[in-house]
């Protein structure tokens, strides 16, 4: 149908080519001049006339204006012609330009419709392959999916395996540790007990010895019983013959005292008397000093026992004192003990947080750097992709730029060649030359074209570059803060690692000054125990001591109260010797000589009862210290015996501990070993299932890096499905717009045609008028 139209028109445009400048030559040609005739006509002259030319007779005048009125209306239609010829001219360029334009159209036309099919052809085969690609992908999520279902599988019933195997492990561990405290206990014991052992040789030889010196002072004390006993005979005899000595003065006095009496030689007897009186009185004094002597040896013996007493009570409190600091500082030392196993389990924990804080500092800095790298790269392509995307806009334009001149050119040139009438070289020139740009401009419109499609194509590559930057800023951002906090929490650590540290250190030292301190308590304690042991001993041998003093101030007392009476009885004789002193000299003087004679030999047999008497006490002080140290030794010798017995059952005690410690340590190797093989089952039946979870893993790995590739296929077919249908959209649109402008030119074409026929029609009506003299037909 267009194109019996289109060659219709053809022929209307060939037929109005040829035929509209021959007649209009013809009636230029062949139109007769305008003359003033006075035949009849048809109709009122558009001239001036005389209304005589009606009736059949014109006046010369009004025939020669009329002449003249008629030339310069021929003159004027002659021009309204010309005007009508180049407007006629200008319609049948324009109709050629519109019947072109139609032409090229439809050509376009016939390209777009072969770029529709093969649009439509890409289209099918990219939605063919996104189809392909979503099934892939549906069919990977399900593989994935099943795959993560194996690795819940496998997890699940690994992890009361791991349960299970860190529960052995721990336990082996704590028995391990057990084992580790019994072996430690044991080569303690062991240790105490070589102590012991060799404490034990010590002991019984100190045991050997007190008792070999308890058997000799027991020998001693034999030995000076006997002497005693022999020197108490001697000291018997002088005693007797200080008695006999005694009675002898006693009665040489007596019968001096009856001389006197008698008067023989009173005065002797008195002056005698006088005599032992005086002398009564001095071995009185003498006795009441020594009375007083042995009454303050015993009050200073009693308050030497109070002391003694108070000094014993003191050291017993020093001893107690010093047994509760041993105990204090041993509890002491025990709580620092455990105190420091508890720092130093405090210590490990804080270092092993420290530890795995800068593990995973290092590895987030890690992921930083990585981050830091990607987004270094992923910069670099979205500036790489900006500019493509800078030059293609460029290169754009420019030819936008191009298509403008171009556009500016042709309707310039269009504008100059229908500017010019007829077909001349000129004319011919400017529409070849208008043509080519036409062509250029054409090409130039397809480069445009092709040029945005690029610069859609590169900014849909530049969308996803820019949102994988923002992405790994945002990854980056998050690791930085990851990071942060983890530097943050470094600080806080660390000083918890230092000060964990510090109080293991300081416990530690604190253990060790408490140990250092200790032997100075136990030495102190034993120094007191051995004051308290000599203090005791003291105390015994005082009040050992004080029954022989006591007895000796009774004795004193004693012999000062016989003295004094004896001096009563002298003092009271005195008065009876004054009498018949003259005649009792010669008497008194012989009994003097008698009675000095007896107070020699008394004198004698005092010395010797005296040395008697001082052997004896000697023996009896000797036999009194061999006695009071009878107990000490017997008391050493008890105590190294009590010492031997608890020193065996101490080493009983630690043999037996040493046999609990054994068996002990034997019961927990052999849990050792049963949780070791429990461990080992565990470890081969997590072994497997490690390996089935990692291969599962590396399938998930595979087929999520697979998913990701399909998706990212599907992304790309995505948009190529989209740019397809854009491109298919564009060349529907494109024709649409070309059936359109088709149309469009093809109305234009006929009104162009309409008004070429009213311009020819006027240029007839012109033509008719002026072959009539400029009348009107």
């Amino acid at each position: 149908m267009r194109v019996n139209n289109a060659k219709s028109v053809l022929i209307r445009r060939v037929a109005s080519a040829v035929i509209l400048p021959g007649v209009l030559t013809s009636m230029l040609v062949l139109a007769p001049q305008a003359s003033a005739e006075t035949a009849p006509v048809s109709g009122i002259c558009n001239g001036v006339t005389n209304q005589l030319a009606h009736r059949g007779t014109v006046q010369e005048n009004l025939l020669k204006a009329a002449a003249r009125k008629n030339a310069e209306v021929i003159t004027k239609l002659q021009a309204e012609r010309a005007t009508l010829e180049a407007r006629a001219a200008t319609l049948t360029s324009e109709i050629a330009a519109a019947d072109k334009a139609i032409a090229d159209l439809e050509a376009k036309n016939v390209l777009l419709n072969g770029e529709i099919k093969t649009a439509a052809a890409d289209l099918a085969t990219v939605t063919a392959q996104q189809a392909s690609t979503t099934t892939a992908i549906a069919t990977a999520k399900t593989a994935l999916a099943d795959l993560v279902t194996q690795q819940e599988a496998k997890t699940a019933e690994l992890a009361p395996l791991q349960e299970q195997l860190t529960a052995a492990q721990n336990a082996s561990t704590a028995l391990q540790d057990q084992a580790a405290a019994v072996a430690a206990d044991l080569t303690t014991n062991q240790e105490a007990l070589a102590t012991a052992d060799k404490e034990l040789a010590e002991l019984k030889s100190v045991a050997a010895q007190a008792a070999g010196e308890l058997a000799g002072q027991n020998a001693a004390i034999a030995t000076a019983e006997g002497e005693l006993t022999s020197l108490a005979a001697t000291a018997q005899k002088a005693a007797d013959a200080v008695a006999a000595g005694t009675q002898a003065v006693t009665d040489a006095e007596a019968e001096l005292e009856r001389l006197v009496n008698s008067g023989t030689a009173a005065q002797d007897v008195l002056d005698a008397q006088n005599t032992a009186i005086e002398t009564a009185k001095t071995e009185l004094v003498t006795l009441q000093g020594v009375a007083k002597t042995a009454a303050d040896a015993v009050t200073a013996k009693n308050t030497a026992i109070e002391t003694a007493k108070t000094e014993l009570v003191r050291l017993q409190g020093v001893a107690k004192t010093a047994a509760d600091a041993v105990t204090a500082k041993n509890t002491a030392i025990e709580t620092a003990k455990t105190e420091l196993v508890r720092l130093q389990g405090d210590a490990k924990k804080a270092a092993d947080a420290v530890a795995a804080n800068t593990a995973a500092i290092t590895s987030v800095n890690a992921a930083i750097t990585q981050l830091q790298k990607d987004i270094t790269a992923a910069k670099a392509a979205v500036s790489a992709k900006q500019a493509e995307v800078k030059k293609a806009q460029d290169e754009l334009d420019a030819l936008q730029a191009r298509r403008t001149t171009l556009l500016d050119e042709i309707a310039a040139l269009n504008t100059q060649i229908n500017a010019i009438n007829g077909n001349s070289q000129l004319k011919r020139d400017l529409i070849a030359k208008r043509d080519a740009k036409q062509t250029e401009l054409t090409t130039i419109n397809g480069q445009i074209t092709d040029k945005k499609a690029a610069i859609f194509a590169l900014q849909g590559e530049l969308a996803p570059l820019q949102n994988r930057v923002t992405d790994l800023n945002a990854q980056l951002l998050a690791k930085q803060g990851e990071s942060s906090a983890l530097q943050k929490q470094a600080a806080p650590l660390q000083d918890a690692l230092t000060a964990a540290n510090a109080s293991v250190a300081t416990k530690d030292a604190e253990i060790k000054t408490l140990q250092g301190q200790l032997p100075a308590l136990t030495t102190a304690l034993s120094n007191a125990n051995a004051a308290v042991s000599a203090k005791q001993g003291e105390l015994t041998t005082l009040q050992g001591q004080l029954p022989a003093l006591q007895n000796t101030a009774t004795a004193a007392a004693a012999e000062v109260t016989a003295q004094e009476k004896v001096v009563a009885g002298l003092v009271a004789d005195l008065p009876n010797l004054t009498e018949g002193v003259a005649e009792a000299e010669k008497a008194i003087e012989a009994q003097k000589v008698l009675l000095e004679g007896l107070r020699g030999d008394l004198v004698k047999a005092q010395v010797a009862s005296a040395d008697a008497s001082k052997a004896v006490d000697a023996k009896k002080a000797e036999l009194t210290g061999l006695t009071e140290r009878l107990p000490l030794l017997q008391a050493a010798a008890d105590n190294a015996a009590s010492a031997v017995t608890t020193k065996q059952a101490d080493i009983t005690k630690l043999n037996a501990d040493i046999d609990k410690l054994v068996a002990s340590l034997t019961g927990l190797n052999g849990q050792i070993t049963a949780k070791e093989a429990e461990i080992l089952s565990v470890q081969n039946q997590v072994a497997p299932l490690l390996d089935q979870l990692t291969k599962v893993n590396a399938d998930i790995s595979a087929t999520e890096a697979a998913l990701k590739t399909l998706q990212a296929q599907l992304t790309a077919l995505d948009k190529q499905v989209t740019d397809a249908q854009a491109v298919l959209r564009t060349l529907k649109a494109q024709k649409k717009t070309n059936k359109e402008a088709i149309a469009a030119q093809t109305a234009s074409v006929i009104v162009l045609e309409d008004k070429l026929g009213a311009v020819q029609n006027q240029i007839k009506a012109i033509d008719g008028q002026i072959a009539l003299g400029g009348c009107v037909a």
